[in-house]
């Protein structure tokens, strides 16, 4: 006889039940959410965790949740040993076992930042989150490079570290200074915005599964200083604007011609004194752009991710991975950034047509 709880999901031998013994690939999501998301009216409602109703906005990890942008339907196949053979889907078992002993019943299997089936438990997030972001099977994305992985290896110059902490980066004041707590994992940036949900990567209000807003310089105009929300959810504002870690993140954060918050204005140098600072061969040079003009934007607030990649950089030190869509070549080439210590380096590109070249900070 089935035993009880098996009939939530199975249907016993008579066909009397939810669903069919192994339920059709399509239908897996909407059997779990049956019973794990918000408005549901299951006998299990009392104990199984609650995900948010979907409501059409933001972002989602099943296969209906999912932008209209994303190409195709994801399924990858990996063989385990020669009778056992595991698929990973664009479905709630793509991540969790409903019949695993896990927490949270997520999958016993663990894969490198190749995505490379490994031969232990899973030890972090990421080595679950890699058998489908990792590797030249990895799946598709809206935007970007599919194979994530590749920037958490070991031999990408920078990247936000698995299972790193605050206390392992003393050079980072901004971590020193903040409420991150606990060691770096996917689920750090990728979770659910609403406190009152169930955890994890399922679905946020939010644009890729992020646990809080993060914007580009394009997105400034709707999102203001709600842009860098996502980083400061680790790195102290109040430590960047202070310019403990780079001595003009001030100048970026808060912008030349905005008034900005007090503590900001005053770390802010003015367009002379920054003149002397980079090393500017004249005022002339303050409008250095082939175009005789700055470029829309110049002197105003930007956005973290205008210089630095929020995975990494398969290039340069920390996390530096210009947006090309504000930063280009400068006038004699580039973009491109050297660092020369903690907190220093040189940087070569233009920036609403503000012409660095071996610029120093």
């Amino acid at each position: 006889m089935v035993h009880g709880a098996c009939l939530t999901c199975h249907k016993n031998h008579r066909g009397s039940g939810r669903t069919s013994q192994k339920p059709a690939r399509e239908a897996t999501d909407q059997l779990c959410l049956s019973c794990h998301e918000g408005t549901n009216t299951a006998p299990s409602e009392g104990f199984a965790p609650k995900l948010s109703s979907w409501s059409g906005q933001g972002s989602g990890h099943t296969k209906e949740r999912f932008s209209s942008r994303r190409p195709g339907t994801y399924v990858r196949s990996v063989q385990v040993n020669p009778s056992r053979q595991i698929r990973l889907t664009q479905d709630c078992s793509g991540c969790h076992d409903p019949h695993g002993k896990e927490r949270g019943k997520l999958r016993n299997t663990a894969f490198d930042d190749r995505g490379r089936l490994l031969d232990r438990h899973p030890q972090s997030t990421a080595d679950i989150c890699f058998g489908c972001h990792a590797g030249p099977e990895a799946a598709p994305l809206t935007s970007g490079n599919a194979d994530i992985g590749q920037l958490f290896g070991k031999g990408a110059p920078s990247s936000h570290g698995i299972g790193a902490t605050a206390a392992s980066h003393p050079e980072l004041p901004s971590l020193r200074a903040s409420a991150f707590q606990g060691r770096l994992d996917c689920t750090s940036c990728h979770d659910n915005p609403d406190p009152t949900g169930a955890r994890g990567p399922h679905f946020s209000i939010n644009a890729a599964l992020l646990k809080a807003s993060f914007g580009h310089e394009k997105d400034m105009g709707r999102l203001g200083e709600r842009a860098n929300d996502l980083c400061h959810l680790c790195h102290d504002r109040q430590s960047i604007l202070a310019n403990q870690s780079f001595p003009f993140h001030a100048q970026h954060l808060s912008g030349f011609t905005n008034s900005g918050s007090m503590a900001a204005q005053r770390q802010v140098p003015t367009l002379s004194e920054a003149a002397a600072v980079l090393g500017l061969r004249s005022p002339k040079d303050l409008r250095p752009g082939r175009s005789g003009a700055f470029q829309p934007g110049y002197g105003e607030p930007t956005a973290c991710a205008t210089c630095h990649a929020s995975h990494g950089s398969l290039r340069q030190a920390a996390l530096i991975e210009f947006d090309r869509s504000v930063v280009t070549a400068s006038s004699v080439g580039g973009p491109s950034f050297q660092r020369s210590g903690l907190g220093h380096g040189t940087c070569t590109l233009s920036c609403h047509g503000y012409d660095h070249v071996q610029t120093r900070y």
